[in-house]
């Protein structure tokens, strides 16, 4: 059984006469916690208590809300890793659902967090509510501090996929029914500059062995940057990128990218964050939308797809970038000359924020990697 603990006003919509009391879930994870949230459309918020993990599902039609909860929580556990048979246990366990009150202050604290950030990130268009929830479950909460941390690695450890230190016990790549194996396979990524409208983004195909020191060019490559700059990949609460020798990084040690592979810290649905230029800060999400076992192409890494050209190094970042093109954009403007002279040397006169061409990627990694060599 499971046992959904509601707001008030989610039991109002929901308008059931059996609430229960005394109930509590015999599913692994117990109780999740639901409100409404009246977003635009309306959805439902709901907070597991053992993990925090959330999973949010459209309000409408509120009179079937509860018979499409176990669904979705299926979906977003899939996402983090969960193995089938775990899924299908726990669908096995939600065959009856019970609407019961909340009883834990705590796990309502932490729906309320999430209601506030989900709305931010949600009207930044994110995308789905199964992405929203699992870019939420990587978020850092108070009731966590003193175990993993972060709902998805506090999901990881009752999984076994982890220990409460973050450090894992099973790797999982591709479906979560598919074990790593040691054959190198095939991770089609989809990387968007956040930000952008419309967002610029490019779809890329990489080797699961590449190590994310090697994913970094890769993405310089794909948006024809000259990689002049510091960079960052953040999964959950873990750093990934050029360690400082001195030791002085603020927050959680950096690991160093040279020495992890993609296929450790992804797969199928993972979110990966990834920042370039820490002064301009050019954010990125990063999604594993495949895993595949052979490459629809001869030779990787290859980019495949992508939209608008990528902004040109040093112009102040997303709001830089626009400001640019406002000024390329209008001969009259006093600027005008100046920017179009700075911008010649980057893409031409024209500078198109349109143009993308997918054959330049592999003269630009070359580029990138000849580079390298003579430093």
């Amino acid at each position: 059984m499971l046992v959904v603990r509601g707001t008030k006003k989610l039991r109002d919509r929901i308008k059931t006469s059996g609430v229960a009391t005394d109930v509590a879930s015999t599913t692994v994870l117990g109780d999740w916690f639901a409100t409404a949230l009246f977003w635009r459309p309306q959805v439902a918020l709901l907070v597991n208590q053992r993990t925090f993990v959330p999973v949010f599902v459209p309000l409408a039609p509120a009179a079937t809300l509860l018979d499409r909860v176990p669904a979705a929580i299926a979906a977003v556990l899939q996402r983090l890793g969960a193995a089938e048979s775990f899924i299908g246990a726990e669908l096995d366990a939600m065959r009856e659902t019970r609407i019961a009150p909340t009883n834990d202050r705590s796990v309502v604290g932490v729906m309320n967090e999430f209601a506030f950030h989900g709305e931010l990130r949600w009207h930044d268009g994110i995308g789905s509510l199964e992405d929203l929830a699992v870019d939420l479950a990587g978020m850092p909460l108070g009731p966590l501090r003193n175990r993993s941390g972060f709902p998805d690695r506090e999901l990881a450890v009752v999984l076994g996929i982890e220990d409460s230190a973050g450090r894992q016990l099973l790797r999982v790549v591709g479906p979560a029914s598919t074990p790593a194996t040691a054959t190198s396979r095939v991770f089609q990524l989809k990387v968007t500059l956040k930000g952008t409208k419309p967002p610029i983004w490019r779809r890329v195909l990489v080797e699961s062995s590449a190590t994310l020191d090697q994913l970094h060019e890769v993405i310089q490559a794909a948006f024809g940057w000259w990689n002049y700059h510091l960079y960052e990949f953040e999964v959950g609460r873990s750093r990934y990128g050029v360690p400082d020798p001195d030791g002085f990084d603020v927050g959680p040690p950096t690991r160093d990218a040279h020495e992890t592979r993609l296929d450790q810290v992804g797969g199928v649905g993972s979110s990966i964050a990834y920042t370039y230029d820490f002064g301009d800060n050019w954010e990125h999400t990063i999604i594993v939308e495949k895993v595949l076992d052979t490459s629809p192409v001869v030779s990787l890494p290859a980019c495949t797809g992508g939209r608008r050209a990528g902004p040109p190094e040093d112009c102040g970042g997303v709001w830089g970038y626009e400001a640019l093109l406002a000024v390329l954009a209008d001969p009259s403007h006093p600027l005008h000359a100046e920017r179009a002279e700075w911008a010649s040397a980057w893409g031409g006169a024209g500078l198109d924020p349109d143009a993308f061409d997918p054959s330049d990627f592999a003269d630009n990694l070359q580029s990138l990697q000849l580079a390298r060599f003579d430093d």
